[in-house]
């Protein structure tokens, strides 16, 4: 919308403005979820279909044991059910601990905006809805905007 010669022609949102549009729009963050325990989590991904199945084959298991005395088979099948969930939750929990380590850092670039008619340096959380952001070759995009 701007060039690079004609951006401080723009007066940009005043203090009120910018209130307004945060109230009205949100802010410029992901919200953050209540992390669940390991134990929690660990306890949920037995509701994975696999697991599921993997469960409904023990418990035939376990009811053809009681005409054999072969049990092996369900000592195997819950070793690998107890596993498949462990390594399931190990994934998940690591992917969040991850994700939350980048939305941290994200949370630390600052971006340059006009407001009040003057050039602000402004935590990426804090772009509102109407903010005029400048940009420079090789820097990320802090917001869904208009080009």
């Amino acid at each position: 919308m701007l060039s690079s010669k004609n951006y401080m022609s723009v007066h940009g949102l005043s203090a009120e403005e910018v209130e307004r549009s945060r109230k009205e729009h949100g802010e410029n963050t992901l919200p953050h979820k209540k992390k669940r325990g390991f134990f929690r989590q660990f306890l949920s991904n037995f509701g994975d279909p696999l697991i599921k199945i993997l469960l409904a084959a023990l418990c035939v298991n376990v009811v053809m044991l009681i005409k054999t005395a072969d049990w092996y088979e369900s000592v195997g099948i819950a070793v690998a059910v107890f596993l498949a969930t462990f390594v399931s939750t190990l994934s998940e929990y690591g992917s969040e601990a991850a994700f939350e380590k980048m939305q941290a850092e994200a949370e630390q670039i600052h971006c340059r905006v006009i407001r009040d008619g003057a050039l602000a340096n402004i935590p990426i959380g804090e772009i509102v809805v109407g903010d005029f952001v400048l940009l420079e070759r090789g820097e990320r995009v802090p917001a869904d905007g208009i080009l």
